[in-house]
């Protein structure tokens, strides 16, 4: 760990101790799944442990070697969960003492059970039947398979007709942070976007300052550049109502700055200045498994990961990152501070497979300062 990281943690912490969220609220939407974390049977011997594939690429060393062959592959499901990007976002906002109206496909007509062990900060709204996703771990890196299903029946007039378009700017008025997540796999996402940006925020009154706009495209290989270009195009109307945060990993900013045929082989800051000035955002974040960058428009800044060789759990650990960073901007914290935040919620969720509430932050963030 760095010592620009440990010296700026007493700092945080403490900051973090006198924060008073009562007023802190946000609108989050629109996916909601269960998810299946399991791992791959390596090998079974008499009185031995199991043995899983530990890396992605031994797993798929494994199926090029039966090319032209059948097999059976053996999963072991480590546990089920709540899952989706908008599910495991807010319910890590929600343990961090934000209020969070949840707008995503919990199950229908009525919500699922699994889904009411959300934090009890959450309240569900309902859109549509959920689906499941089955996440193949690694202990380096993770393969999310689903079948969209529900997620393609979703439609603006559709979720206008089920809440009524009162109800949508009920839910979304006075909030400090509106997030619209797993843009990639609701296939009307950005005509989803669209009306929200033609019906809804012109009838909302506005505060003083801006709130948040928060997004993360999620992996959007199977998009088109037409697609990616529209959607970045609409973030720039968000920017009428909102300061805009636009959250990537490794892959996908590598996929939105081939959609904008912008330059990959660069170094971290001239890359995310080039993604920033493209891409119609306020603040550009990029979080990578060793560390995360930021650029706002006047600092570039990164920061080293908590980096776990032993995860529980790697499903959720980005959505976890962007809660934090959320959250760190939310309370005003300054942008290296947001990253070192952001990845703090996303290290002990990974390491613990929980997500921290404000004081198990602030004790996993102490552990490295001492």
């Amino acid at each position: 760990m760095n010592k620009k990281i440990i010296d700026a943690i007493p700092g945080i912490t403490s900051q973090l101790g006198r924060i008073n969220i009562s007023d802190r609220s946000a609108f989050l939407g629109f996916d909601a799944c269960i998810d299946y974390i399991v791992r791959i049977v390596l090998d079974k011997k008499d009185n031995e442990e199991t043995k899983y594939f530990s890396e992605s690429s031994q797993f798929g060393e494994f199926l090029i070697n039966l090319d032209n062959k059948s097999c059976g592959v053996e999963l072991q499901t480590k546990l089920s969960k709540t899952g989706g990007n908008m599910v495991i976002t807010a319910n890590a906002l929600g343990n961090l003492g934000i209020r969070v109206e949840c707008v995503g496909t919990f199950g229908f007509p009525a919500i699922l059970p699994v889904f009411r062990t959300m934090s009890a900060n959450c309240s569900l709204h309902t859109i549509g039947d959920t689906i499941s996703a089955t996440a193949l771990e690694f202990s380096n890196s993770k393969v999310i398979m689903f079948d969209p299903g529900p997620y393609n029946n979703l439609t603006w007039d559709g979720i206008k007709n089920l809440l009524g378009v009162e109800m949508i700017k009920q839910l979304m008025s006075g909030k400090q942070l509106i997030s619209f997540l797993n843009w990639s796999e609701i296939e009307n996402s950005s005509q989803i976007w669209k009306g929200v940006l033609d019906e809804i925020l012109p009838a909302i009154v506005q505060t003083e300052s801006k709130p948040l706009f928060f997004t993360d495209f999620s992996d959007c290989s199977r998009k088109s550049k037409h697609d990616i270009l529209n959607a970045i195009d609409l973030l720039g109307r968000f920017k009428n109502y909102f300061k805009v945060i636009i959250s990537l990993n490794q892959n996908e900013a590598g996929l939105v700055a081939r959609a904008l045929d912008l330059q990959e082989d660069i170094v971290d800051e001239e890359f995310v200045k080039e993604l920033f000035g493209k891409s119609n955002t306020d603040i550009l974040v990029i979080h990578r498994t060793k560390d995360a960058l930021g650029y706002d428009g006047v600092s570039f800044e990164k920061c080293e990961t908590f980096f776990c060789k032993e995860p529980k759990i790697l499903t959720g650990g980005g959505d976890n990152f962007n809660a934090g960073f959320c959250y760190a901007q939310l309370n005003d914290f300054n942008s290296f501070q947001s990253l070192l935040l952001a990845n703090a919620v996303s290290g002990s969720y990974v390491k613990s497979g929980i997500s921290p509430d404000v004081d198990n932050l602030i004790k996993f963030l102490e552990h490295f300062s001492l």
